[in-house]
């Protein structure tokens, strides 16, 4: 019997920084989730006005179809992805 293989659905990942260059948002994929759905972390951070990560301010837990929404929602919003030493970001908090 041939069983289908299954692939991870893929979600949104990386630091998307405001327009107004005061918080970026950091989505990472919940390594404990089932890769048939998924669950997101959302990390909000203030930042520095090149959009370096300074302090925490909250983190969420989104559904797939929530972070992909959202995801999409704040690239139309003029939100910026921006590229970041993720680990010495996260460890800084």
């Amino acid at each position: 019997m041939n069983q289908p293989i299954r692939e991870a659905l893929p979600t949104p990942t990386g630091w998307l920084v405001a327009p107004t260059r005061e918080f970026c948002l950091f989505f990472i994929r919940d390594p404990k989730s089932v890769m048939v759905a998924p669950t997101v972390y959302t990390q909000l951070w203030y930042c520095l006005e090149d959009g370096t990560p300074t302090k925490l301010k909250n983190t969420r837990r989104l559904d797939y179809e929530c972070a992909v929404e959202t995801w999409h929602e704040l690239l139309s919003q003029d939100w910026e992805l921006v590229e970041h030493q993720l680990n010495a970001c996260v460890e800084a908090a």
